[in-house]
């Protein structure tokens, strides 16, 4: 019986946890929707986001931001 309601308990902690990734994924995409900027946008969802999804996020998105920007070389 402690093992089924442990596993509630996690499993609650899961559903709280993706809710608040859905709200905070529907405010990005609102704001992109709005002409902001989508590395800014990017930025707050690596803030935003827990860290497990945020990085299989952004590389679905967008590989290409998913990257670091490379600095020019110094001449």
């Amino acid at each position: 019986m402690a093992a089924i309601e442990a596993e509630i308990k996690n499993i609650s902690k899961l559903e709280h946890t993706l809710a608040r990734t859905k709200l905070v994924l529907q405010e990005q995409a609102s704001r992109l929707r709005l002409g902001t900027n989508p590395e800014l946008v990017m930025t707050s969802l690596r803030l935003a986001v827990p860290h497990e999804t945020t990085l299989a996020l952004i590389e679905r998105v967008d590989p290409v931001l998913s990257t670091p920007a490379e600095l020019p070389p110094k001449n």
